[in-house]
């Protein structure tokens, strides 16, 4: 009883902290440029109903997307409407986490520490407050492992077709639930053996093909766009096919894994990542915690090896299990006699609250991997300054003036970033045009002299000629996070004499 009203308790605090953590200060981070090309894809969806699939032809598949739509027509902000899918998908993972671990372990006690674990750490408060795919794929994968064991515990039919569900909301959202399916059958191989798999063999099979009817069902949904085709064309631009990787086997995988260790530490937090070794010290609990790490090292190892482009968001939805290995550990401390020993946990659980914390209220002074910072604060893909734009040009329209405004690139950052924000003032048109400008866009220097003309660009792709940069003025720089050189790279707003 007492271990219950512990664990009550946590749940409490963990609650209160994923409201605080998720929601306040929800923009302190600006728009990313994925998610300002996911949050454009949702306007247009909305706008157009035959444009449900647009996602599709850029190989994305689209329920975020989807879901982000009446999100839109609550939230002035749509920035804010979009990265809300990401919050009630983080809820979904804390219970799924909280579920999964109980599943393994049978008690309340770790479930309740698994959830504030997740509440608080770096990795999860970052990707949660963003409005990309990642996220609710993590949340599919969780749920799709605990019913999966579920599943592989019970031979259910019922419960089969709960993981078909699952499985079947991770494919439409990212290519990766394709290791979902991995993870049913690592849960079979751990929970029975050969004569329990041959006694049962009928439920088995029956229970596999309604999860794969279900799932393969669900992403069949997709066939209806007309882009679907590209989704496997797409792949292939960020990963390595096979044969290549035959043929270079150590090269990405080697830098990958060292990266991969460098999020790991950087934003589970040293304090965090100790304690994760620690959770395999309880041998009582070793099978649960073996299952969790086979089930998250797969992918990684997997997506290590073949991928061309490597981010921290996308092993997510793999490392989030190893988070009831952390309460693992983190309870195997507490057993612990001494009170030193005792003292030690406040400090694990303390340095992951500071940083989450300052991911509130100052990004840049968390510790970050170089393609983190350099992608959501530094470099061109972050969208410091270009809500402000908008809100000077919707004034300028509210004026009575018509507006014509280029941007450097055809979609990302620009000029979709800015498009999320003037959406539905038609006074207001936004053109993309190439990066890297060495010239003034022909469309801005001959668009009819009855608009205001403007061109916003980021200040180390303008390449401008003395006489191109004389026919401009400069209205207003946005000075994006500083690097840790020194230098600093800016949003360039300038106008058309």
């Amino acid at each position: 009883m007492k271990k219950f009203k512990i664990a009550t308790v946590i749940f409490v605090v963990s609650a209160m902290l994923f409201a605080i953590f998720r929601l306040v200060n929800l923009t302190s981070i600006p728009v990313f440029v994925d998610e300002a090309i996911y949050i454009r894809w949702s306007q247009i969806m909305k706008a157009e109903a035959t444009l449900r699939f647009l996602p599709l032809s850029d190989g994305k598949q689209p329920l975020q997307m989807w879901l982000t739509i009446p999100f839109l027509k609550f939230f002035s902000d749509p920035l804010i409407a979009g990265r809300l899918i990401s919050i009630i998908a983080g809820v979904g993972s804390m219970v799924g986490l909280a579920f999964l671990t109980f599943l393994l372990f049978d008690s309340v006690l770790l479930a309740s520490i698994s959830s504030l674990i997740y509440v608080i750490l770096p990795f999860t408060v970052f990707f949660d407050r963003m409005a990309l795919v990642d996220s609710l794929l993590a949340m599919f994968g969780i749920w799709t492992l605990s019913l999966s064991i579920l599943f592989a515990k019970t031979r259910r039919l019922d419960h089969a077709m709960f993981v078909g569900f699952s499985l079947g909301g991770g494919l439409i959202t990212k290519s990766p639930a394709i290791f979902f399916y991995v993870w049913l059958v690592v849960s079979f191989l751990f929970f029975n053996n050969f004569s329990e798999i041959k006694k049962n063999i009928k439920n088995i099979l029956f229970g596999a093909l309604a999860i794969i009817i279900i799932s393969q069902g669900i992403y069949s949904i997709l066939r209806l766009g007309p882009g679907f085709g590209m989704i496997g064309s797409r792949n292939q631009d960020y990963v390595f096919s096979f044969s290549e990787v035959l043929t270079h086997p150590l090269n990405p995988f080697v830098g990958n894994i060292k990266t991969t260790f460098t999020w790991l530490w950087l934003l589970f937090t040293p304090t965090v990542l100790v304690t994760l070794v620690l959770g395999f010290f309880d041998k009582k609990k070793i099978k649960g915690t073996l299952l969790l790490l086979t089930a998250g090292i797969i992918p990684i190892i997997a997506q290590a090896s073949i991928a061309k482009v490597y981010t921290s968001r996308y092993v997510l939805y793999a490392v989030d299990l190893f988070i009831p290995i952390i309460a693992v550990g983190l309870l195997w401390l507490a057993s612990r006699k001494g009170t030193l020993i005792k003292a030690i946990i406040p400090i694990i659980i303390a340095v992951p609250i500071v940083m989450s914390a300052m991911l509130l209220i100052d990004p840049s002074k968390v510790p970050m991997s170089y393609d983190m910072r350099s992608g959501y604060l530094e470099e061109w893909a972050a969208g410091w300054g270009q809500k402000e734009v908008a809100e000077y040009l919707i004034d300028l329209e509210r004026q009575g003036n018509k507006i014509v405004v280029f941007t450097e690139g055809f979609f990302g950052t620009l000029p979709d970033g800015l498009q999320i924000y003037t959406e539905g003032h038609k006074d207001i048109i936004i053109v993309g045009s190439p990066p890297d400008v060495n010239r003034l866009p022909e469309g801005l220097v001959n668009t009819s002299l009855e608009n205001k003309r403007f061109l916003l660009i980021n200040k180390s792709r303008n390449h401008l000629p003395p006489a191109e940069l004389e026919k401009l003025t400069l209205i207003s720089e946005y000075p994006k996070t500083e690097r840790l050189d020194g230098t600093r790279e800016y949003l360039q707003f300038w106008q058309l004499k």
